[in-house]
């Protein structure tokens, strides 16, 4: 049996599990997936666009603009005006993230260890830089380089702002059936 024909099934199963495991791991602690990932992916690129974080971390630019609200409400992440683009944000993080993204490396690394256990580290070595070389055939954007200027946590503000609502747009009157 040529058990290529199955990889891409065993890696879409792979994942779906491993994401399931995290989840798991993650109940109680008022993380979702989604978060994790942006706030992962942010401390890997600090100073990335909104429209970049969007990109890799998987998650559709509105669901994204709506989380990076609520945690610039809470404090975790700041935006910071873009010095090349002027309609566009960059992000960084503040310190309140920090413990989270803590929590975040503590459930990673312990589904990490579901997921290796009986396998030893040479292997486990060797099957991630297959998997790299295999992203990085598919176009390596998890890790890719982020160009532009870098904005760095110490060139937000000391406190970070509150962010201001956008006005509502006026919903046209509804029509009467009659």
């Amino acid at each position: 049996m040529d058990r290529l024909r199955h990889f891409g099934f065993l890696l879409a199963e792979l994942s779906r599990r491993y994401v399931q495991l995290f989840e798991q791991l993650a109940q109680g602690t008022g993380l979702k997936l989604t978060t994790c990932r942006a706030l992962a992916y942010l401390e890997r690129h600090e100073g990335i666009s909104q429209s970049r974080l969007a990109e890799l971390a998987a998650i559709e630019p509105m669901a994204l603009v709506r989380l990076l609200d609520r945690l610039q409400d809470e404090g975790m992440v700041q935006r910071l005006a873009d010095p090349e683009d002027r309609r566009a944000h960059r992000l960084v993080l503040c310190e309140p993230a920090r413990p989270v993204l803590r929590q975040i490396r503590e459930i990673s690394r312990r589904a990490r260890e579901q997921v290796f256990a009986g396998i030893e580290p040479a292997e486990s070595e060797e099957f991630l830089r297959v998997l790299e070389r295999l992203n990085d055939n598919l176009g390596g954007t998890a890790a890719a380089p982020v160009s532009g200027t870098q904005l760095r946590p110490e060139d937000a503000p000391s406190r970070p702002a509150r962010r201001v609502p956008r006005p509502r747009r006026a919903r046209p009157p509804r029509r009467s059936s009659s």
